[in-house]
């Protein structure tokens, strides 16, 4: 029985894919050198130049992983020096620019401080959402260069405002100078739950950065008899 050649097929083979993409670690390149030296041809050996640059080139990365990780370690010590530094503001009495801040419904809003370069005529304090939806407008009162307002963490419906991001503004109504906003009063935790610090005051929740100026503490101790 003949077989005729024309009609045999050949099969390709097929590659296998790989369930994962390569990662470039040291481990890696490794067992890719291993895999060349022992699939290399002994008739036709790979040049010993080529070699010692692989090897060069395996030494380079085997200390970019190790100064990463040195990189990375020191990162999170300097996290953990800042977040200890930050407890020294515990007790103190701080002021904190007002723009963006996180409500807290476990403790009250602390009030905010407005002061004008000129007369405050028909200002109007502006707190929003982070959807920028109007919450709440508090008229400033007028006639003076500074004013304190207090918000009572209700929208404008008298509902308790839900946790959150929110945004302070202020409309300066006929007001002719630079208004500015700030919060005033004693940090009473520093937060790290969400990975980045943030000071409490009352049920206020702000970065460290907004803070602007540090009073002293406001409780004094009262010796022992």
């Amino acid at each position: 029985m003949q077989i005729d050649p024309t009609t045999t097929a050949t099969t390709p083979t097929t590659a296998t894919t790989t369930s994962g993409a390569l990662t470039g670690s040291k481990t890696e390149f490794l067992k890719l050198f291993m895999a060349q030296l022992q699939h290399q041809d002994p008739f036709s050996p790979q040049n010993g130049a080529d070699m010692a640059a692989q090897l060069a080139q395996f030494s380079a990365v085997e200390q970019a992983t190790l100064t990463n990780q040195h990189l990375a370690d020191l990162a999170t010590a300097q996290a953990a020096n800042s977040s200890a530094s930050l407890s020294s503001l515990i007790g103190r009495d701080c002021n904190a620019s007002a723009a963006d801040f996180q409500l807290d419904r476990a403790g009250s809003v602390p009030p905010l401080q407005l002061t004008s370069t000129t007369t405050l005529d028909g200002a109007s304090l502006v707190i929003t959402d982070d959807g920028g939806k109007e919450v709440r407008r508090i008229a400033v009162p007028g006639g003076g260069s500074s004013a304190q307002i207090t918000w009572d963490g209700a929208t404008a419906s008298g509902a308790p405002a839900a946790a959150g991001t929110y945004h302070v503004t202020v409309e300066p109504g006929k007001t002719t100078g630079t208004i500015t906003t700030q919060w005033h009063g004693p940090v009473d935790a520093v937060e790290l739950a969400s990975g980045t610090p943030q000071l409490r005051i009352g049920g206020v929740l702000l970065a460290p950065s907004t803070v602007q100026t540090i009073g002293p503490s406001t409780t004094s101790s009262t010796p022992s008899h």
